[in-house]
């Protein structure tokens, strides 16, 4: 997958097949074309051969376009802030999106891992640089309308974000600037995917102590380092573990899909402000197969 025409409609083909009132997607690391800065500056790049800003615009168009195929399939495509969706039922959703991850290689939608795309300037890492366009919006300055969901590329350090190594260790490759944000704004559920060896879903609980924690200029290292690191003091382990959910297998086979029911009506319901849900969706296992099965969450959310 490179961001090529005959690509994106093959994903729109499998899109349109889902029978769903709202399809929200955004972009990742290896849709280049959707990349406006990629684009121009690999124009001998043989993975978007052309490389130019007609190329960009094509792929724009296409996704974003009032005439567009992603718009006549009914699929709403979501640049990085916030957008704020009603559905039939009444339930509005607060939703942040972002397809940026740490630079990897040389792929699309990249930034520095001391640069900070995901906080204001007064909520960074003491060390970081800030190039925050649309930063995450904290759950303590609107509690009544907060971000319900937040959809990212990549995972947050520490949360299935884990890759192991030859020598047997593993290796957290999450961004620890957008955990900080995750801690700040307090979403519902955290959706996202990249890091194909973390496909699961696993529950927090924020701590008592996490709003200090975050008051706290510190450097990022101080939240990366392998013993001890600051961020866990934001969360409150469970018998020293994350709620992980384990997948009933037998279930989703015959449902296609593993089903989490994190509603008020289930044994483990979310709470807003408390609780946040962290999904892993990623289909692809670590050898580009589509093995892993998709998430289908029960969740509460506000009326309109």
């Amino acid at each position: 997958m490179t961001g090529r025409e005959l690509q994106y409609h093959a994903t729109l083909d499998m899109l349109k097949h889902i029978d769903a009132p709202v399809k929200l997607v955004i972009a990742g690391n290896h849709d280049l074309t959707l990349d406006r800065h990629f684009v121009p500056s690999h124009g001998h790049d043989p993975r978007i051969r052309a490389g130019t800003d007609s190329q960009w615009i094509a792929a724009r168009d296409l996704w974003t376009a009032p005439g567009g195929r992603a718009r006549r399939e009914s699929v709403t495509f979501l640049d990085e802030g916030e957008r704020t969706i009603t559905l039939a039922n009444g339930a509005r959703v607060n939703i942040y999106a972002s397809p940026y991850t740490p630079e990897f290689m040389d792929w699309g939608f990249p930034y520095h891992r001391s640069e900070d795309r995901f906080n204001p300037a007064d909520a960074s890492f003491s060390d970081a640089r800030n190039i925050a366009q649309a930063p995450v919006r904290s759950f303590s300055v609107s509690p009544g309308s907060p971000i319900d969901i937040m959809i990212t590329h990549g995972p947050p350090w520490g949360r299935l974000d884990q890759v192991p190594q030859r020598d047997g260790t593993v290796l957290n490759t999450g961004c620890s600037h957008l955990l900080r944000a995750v801690m700040r704004a307090r979403p519902l559920i955290h959706c996202f995917g990249h890091i194909h060896e973390g496909h699961g879903a696993e529950m927090v609980e924020w701590s008592e102590v996490a709003e200090e924690l975050l008051r706290s200029k510190v450097e990022r290292g101080q939240w990366e380092r392998a013993t001890e690191p600051a961020w866990e003091a934001g969360i409150k382990f469970q018998q020293d573990d994350i709620a992980r959910i384990e997948p009933d297998l037998e279930a989703a086979m015959a449902d296609r899909a593993i089903i989490a029911d994190v509603s008020s009506d289930s044994d483990r319901p979310l709470e807003r402000g408390r609780h946040t849900l962290f999904v892993n969706a990623a289909i692809m296992d670590v050898r580009y197969r589509p093995v892993n099965a998709p998430w289908l969450i029960e969740v509460d959310l506000p009326t309109a």
